[in-house]
């Protein structure tokens, strides 16, 4: 398999540089310091750790990632506050997928990660708070146009993983982390708007190929030269330029995550 021949380019390096960096997260994953991050990926962060510490679902993550971007997508950081927001996102989020997440709880988990150390909210901060997150879930209602479902990549990464552990066969499948790989790489392009520029499935296949590029396992009967490789028939979406262009925006999502200030210890 070569795709350089028709103009695409598996970024081996980068892809070996992504699997270090995902092996030195899990080991050490240092808290971001919000109060020096104010921009959208510092944005989409927030609500993804959020979601985390909430035991939210990944389901409800995603959906509250989504939410934060289609609402940047219209509106800007300078009017309104992308932290009060993310809380908004996952509130709403939790209730579209049906997770019970109460709204203290988003409030006093959001607080602790931007003020990290200090106290909770008093009375009359909290029920200001409170009061706030309850108005912008109305203006963020209204942005998404009262269209909260999403059709989320998360379901066809299912079924085209258990496809391809057939087509593989068991103990070629089982030999390497894929799913968990998949699953990470899925969780972090949520920090970037890409996840609004390409279709579920298209995500789905191209998160899978780059895991499978990374830890070098080939499909049998894969060819991308002449248009056949495993994923081109999964949708009319998933053609061989369409992933590897998007493995290149995925690598560039892990660089930016390398500008964020962390908590200095």
């Amino acid at each position: 398999m070569n795709p350089s021949s028709k103009g695409y380019s598996m970024p081996s390096q980068g892809g070996q540089l992504l699997q270090i960096k995902l092996l030195q997260r899990e080991r050490h994953n240092p808290p971001v310091d919000y109060t020096k991050n104010y921009n959208h990926f510092a944005g989409a962060r927030y609500v993804i750790e959020c979601g985390i510490k909430l035991k939210a679902s990944v389901l409800t993550i995603a959906t509250a990632a989504t939410y934060y971007h289609k609402f940047y997508n219209v509106a800007t950081l300078e009017e309104y506050e992308p932290y009060l927001i993310g809380s908004t996102c996952i509130y709403l989020a939790s209730k579209v997928e049906d997770d019970d997440i109460k709204i203290r709880d988003i409030i006093n988990v959001g607080i602790s990660c931007v003020r990290r150390g200090e106290p909770p909210l008093s009375l009359d901060p909290y029920f200001s708070m409170r009061d706030s997150l309850i108005q912008a879930e109305l203006l963020l209602m209204r942005v998404l146009g009262f269209k909260m479902k999403v059709d989320l990549p998360h379901k066809y990464m299912l079924h085209y993983l258990l496809s391809l552990k057939e087509w593989l066969g068991v103990d070629s499948f089982n030999d390497l982390p894929l799913v968990h790989f998949s699953w990470t790489v899925l969780q972090d392009i949520y920090h970037s708007p890409i996840v609004l520029s390409y279709s579920p499935q298209l995500i789905a296949a191209t998160v899978i190929h780059l895991a499978l590029q990374v830890y070098g396992m080939t499909v049998p009967g894969d060819d991308e030269i002449n248009e056949r490789a495993w994923f081109t028939v999964l949708h009319p979406d998933c053609t061989s330029r369409a992933v590897w262009g998007l493995i290149a925006e995925i690598l560039m999502v892990y660089k930016e995550e390398q500008d964020l200030v962390m908590v200095s210890v």
